[in-house]
């Protein structure tokens, strides 16, 4: 593993780097959050942008499916503590439990931690699991210690947040129309004023995809103007105090887009305390728990792109199975979020995104 820590200092040094940019910016940081996960669905036409090419298949699960043994499979989370990835884990866990694969979880407590998940790809690799599935902490300094584990013949699957690597699988979200929809939402209910931007932590493809996906909604309504975009690290408190950065530079600005449904809580709590009332400032935002729910349901929060982070778990670990007793797995593919808004709350299907009660 000497040979892995010589190749990724350079690229940690950069991502470390652009983490202090968005803490300069942001505030004291302590944990990230998740990312987004994606409904099933056809792929989005022409007219939208996309971050998922048209001709790339809609990830799905594989009914019956049964592992030829027990595979060792070391699922990495940035930040176990969101509720994105709690959700995902029932998913996981659930899903090898049916086809007979052994899970085992590891935290890297915030995407600041850069460091720390590479030396959980280095000891996941020394163990020898049969796969890792990963949401990374950086796109680009992971890849070298998973691009060893793969030499040394470990399956290597991307969970939603992804390595910068063609030699690894992927499965995940369209992030593009994610963030596609949510400018798409802010443009029609805003029409005239500006808006807030907490677009996420910096150097990771997914939150780039969803920045563009917002930009070029946004970009087709010229009477809404941009009043600041943040890259804010995604706990509470960072987000708390970028919302309200935004609200210095203008105090009347019309809307927000959050990144995630934990940054759009603390949209929220900074609206509540400059005396906002519910609806007085439009909230659009990706994925979806509990506690967003009920700020939805208040008026709070008027849209959100809904994927599916029990679904997504449910995937990769199908896709794991399939790899490794010998079947033929496409490179790529993705869930396709759905738009849910007050009125969609009841009617979309929730077990893609919620465990059972008491699960």
């Amino acid at each position: 593993m000497a040979v892995t820590r010589h190749l990724r200092r350079s690229a940690l040094l950069l991502s470390l780097a652009a983490l202090g940019v968005a803490t300069a910016a942001c505030g004291t940081s302590s944990t990230g959050s998740g990312a987004g996960a994606g409904a099933s669905g056809t792929a989005p036409g022409a007219s939208q942008p996309s971050g998922t090419p048209t001709a790339l298949p809609t990830a799905t699960t594989a009914e019956g499916l049964k592992a030829k043994r027990e595979y060792r499979l070391a699922v990495l989370f940035p930040n176990a503590g969101d509720p994105y990835f709690q959700q995902k884990a029932y998913g996981y866990r659930d899903e090898a439990a049916k086809t007979g694969v052994k899970v085992e979880f590891f935290d890297a407590g915030g995407y600041a931690n850069i460091e720390k998940q590479i030396s959980q790809i280095e000891n996941a690799t020394q163990q020898k699991f049969d796969a890792i599935a990963i949401a990374v902490t950086s796109s680009t300094a992971t890849v070298p210690a998973l691009e060893a584990a793969q030499q040394a013949g470990v399956l290597v699957v991307g969970d939603g947040v992804f390595p910068e690597s063609k030699k690894v699988l992927k499965r995940g979200e369209d992030s593009e129309l994610a963030g596609y929809q949510a400018g798409t939402y802010l443009c029609s209910s805003v029409k005239e004023g500006s808006v807030g931007l907490l677009l996420g932590p910096p150097g990771i493809d997914l939150i780039r995809l969803r920045e563009e996906g917002v930009r070029k909604a946004l970009a087709s309504c010229p009477t809404v103007t941009v009043a600041k975009a943040l890259h804010n690290l995604s706990d509470l408190p960072a987000s708390l105090q970028a919302a309200e950065n935004v609200l210095q530079a203008d105090p009347n600005v019309k809307g927000f887009y959050a990144f995630n449904s934990v940054v759009g809580q603390a949209v929220v709590q900074s609206l509540k305390s400059a005396g906002k009332s519910p609806g007085e400032v439009q909230v659009a935002t990706v994925d979806l728990d509990p506690d967003l729910e009920a700020m939805m349901k208040q008026g709070w929060v008027q849209e959100t792109s809904v994927a599916g982070s029990v679904l997504l778990g449910r995937v990769v670990v199908d896709t794991v199975v399939e790899k490794l007793n010998g079947q033929d797995v496409a490179q790529e593919a993705y869930l396709v979020p759905k738009v849910v808004t007050k009125d969609t709350l009841g009617s979309f299907d929730r077990s893609i995104l919620y465990p059972p009660a008491g699960q």
